[in-house]
């Protein structure tokens, strides 16, 4: 069942675990009341995704800024970025010099390396984001979240219609929301592990601004948006940016030190 009015306005609320900060944010309110069956929700689904789909390869300039952690650890970064549906990933934060924090990984196992620290990580890449920033979502979540696929449908997409608007059922506790702007559906806000994913603007067929709050306890509190630039898909990727050489030197650290430092909160990367 698709929540209404009421019933969203109460899972937004958890969204303001972190304090006053999200609470004051405007979150998405999406469509209320029974709608009207939509038959082709399948079909202008896939029609919306097409592009997002078949983006095997992603590539764009993130400028990531909010907050996680119930003690609202601030975040300003600009990160080089690249995921594959191979669950690749690549994240670097540049700096004069030295990068502040550097990312690879395939098959969904990465490494993180703070050169400025010396200090070095290897776990599972979605262990690793959700130290660095409180998204639990490793490289192919990403890729969905960033091109507005938001996550593969578990089952057949259904759907129902509010004027020019539309609720689409993906499955698993997976929702989106659609309008017909310009005599075309887009994608503007949706649901998925506890997280509500907003699509705030778009520059063509991907968006630009992206911003992810916390709709459950059973997750981090967190309010992050993405504004994302730069992009190019399915463009050829060395192999090589998938891995990293680990100087001698550094020294091994935790998950649980990469989350009670979180190197992004200091406004790294912002320079």
């Amino acid at each position: 069942m698709i929540p209404g009015g009421r019933a969203w306005a109460r899972l937004v609320l958890l969204g303001c675990l972190g304090g006053a900060a999200a609470c004051a944010a405007r979150f998405y309110v999406p469509p209320a009341g029974p709608g009207a069956p939509f038959a082709e929700a399948a079909q202008v689904w896939r029609d919306l995704t097409a592009r997002c789909a078949n983006t095997a390869v992603f590539v764009a300039q993130i400028r990531m800024t909010g907050w996680a952690g119930t003690s609202q650890q601030r975040f300003s970064a600009t990160l080089h970025s690249a995921f594959t549906r191979a669950n690749d990933v690549y994240l670097e934060v540049p700096g004069l010099g030295r990068s502040w924090v550097q990312m690879a990984g395939r098959a969904d196992q990465a490494v993180l390396l703070l050169p400025r620290d010396e200090r070095v990580l290897r776990a599972p890449t979605r262990d690793i984001v959700d130290g660095l920033t409180g998204l639990r979502w490793g490289a192919v979540d990403l890729l969905d979240a960033l091109t507005g696929c938001v996550a593969a449908p578990t089952s057949e997409v259904t759907g129902l219609a509010y004027s020019d608007r539309a609720a689409l059922d993906l499955g698993s506790g997976r929702r989106a929301w659609i309008r017909r702007r310009h005599g075309a559906w887009q994608q503007e806000a949706a649901t998925r592990d506890g997280l509500l994913v907003e699509y705030r603007a778009w520059e063509g067929a991907f968006p630009s601004e992206v911003r992810v709050s916390a709709t459950s306890p059973d997750v981090t509190p967190l309010l992050l948006t993405f504004s994302v630039s730069q992009v190019q898909a399915n463009i050829e990727l060395d192999p090589g940016m998938f891995t990293l050489t680990v100087p001698d030197a550094f020294v091994p650290i935790t998950l649980d030190d990469l989350r009670s430092t979180r190197p992004l909160k200091d406004g790294k990367g912002a320079e």
